[in-house]
């Protein structure tokens, strides 16, 4: 797919204390996409916030939207933003999701993909505390959408057989005395996952993400100690606005996630991941 990419950050701050994680990505959003449309949709951000975050789109030259009422979930404005972008009449980029905790430090606007979807691949582990099998997916952190239009078709055939079909909706389910959880887009990326090109560590190495960057509060009660020491340390960094200390972080951040899960036992991944964790597959990306 030609043509510029369309850039959409969905912003949300529920706390002025963590303004720091929605204002994180405008510091680096036009070195990562110096050229390309972006539009910054508001999620009923707390009154004293939502100035801010419209004169932070507009010095960096965005399209700004707020949304009205209590907002939208998060996997409803991902499934109606390709589905506009898919039935707007005429052809058009790359669509591109990125969360306002993100760092980016390199031009993207140059990636290219096989598939219709890429993002960071996140594989199927098992977490020992909830006895939970979590489905691999797509970080949807930074999520590439190469093909809008054939991506929705694909969808939509998809619905055919399964009418009640959410690609992006997370969910969790227990199935014969074990607890399953699809996280946002898992639904999409275990359908479809023939489509999928994960990024490799040349995509990987441009970008950062700091995990809860709105909710950290609500995370660290869950987390083991070593998770919430990484945590509190990502945090304090981006609240300092230390850019340079947050570079390289993933190495770090995925080193310990690893350590506190692991493949779940008797779970066979689709084909298509279980070759990317055998270290094959392809990326096309420059």
């Amino acid at each position: 797919m030609t043509g510029q990419p369309q850039v959409f950050i969905l912003t949300y701050c529920r706390k002025k204390e963590y303004f720091y994680g929605t204002e994180l990505v405008f510091k680096t959003l036009r070195v990562g996409f110096p050229n390309a449309a972006v539009t910054v949709v508001d999620n009923a951000s707390i009154s004293e916030v939502q100035s801010e975050i419209t004169s932070l789109a507009r010095k960096n030259d965005c399209e700004f939207r707020q949304l009205p009422g209590r907002g939208l979930a998060h996997h409803e404005f991902l499934e109606t933003t390709i589905r506009d972008a898919a039935t707007r009449g005429r052809e058009v980029g790359p669509v591109v999701f990125l969360d306002p905790d993100v760092c980016l430090w390199e031009a993207c606007e140059d990636f290219e993909f096989d598939g219709l979807l890429a993002g960071k691949l996140v594989s199927a582990h098992y977490d020992a505390r909830t006895s939970t099998v979590t489905m691999p997916r797509l970080h949807t952190s930074f999520l590439w959408i190469t093909d809008a239009a054939g991506l929705w078709e694909a969808i939509r055939k998809v619905r055919l057989r399964h009418f009640d079909f959410h690609p992006f909706l997370s969910a969790s389910f227990a199935m014969d005395g074990k607890w399953y959880r699809y996280d946002t887009g898992a639904g999409l990326v275990n359908a479809l996952f023939q489509v999928v090109t994960p990024f490799s560590e040349e995509h990987l190495n441009r970008y950062d993400h700091i995990f809860g960057g709105s909710h950290l509060d609500w995370l660290v009660p869950m987390l083991t100690e070593e998770h919430k020491a990484m945590l509190v340390q990502f945090h304090q960094w981006a609240r300092e606005g230390n850019l340079e200390a947050l570079r390289g972080i993933r190495r770090w951040q995925d080193a310990v996630w690893k350590d506190g899960g692991g493949l779940a036992v008797g779970y066979a991944p689709p084909p298509r991941f279980a070759f990317e964790q055998s270290g094959g597959g392809h990326t096309n990306g420059r």
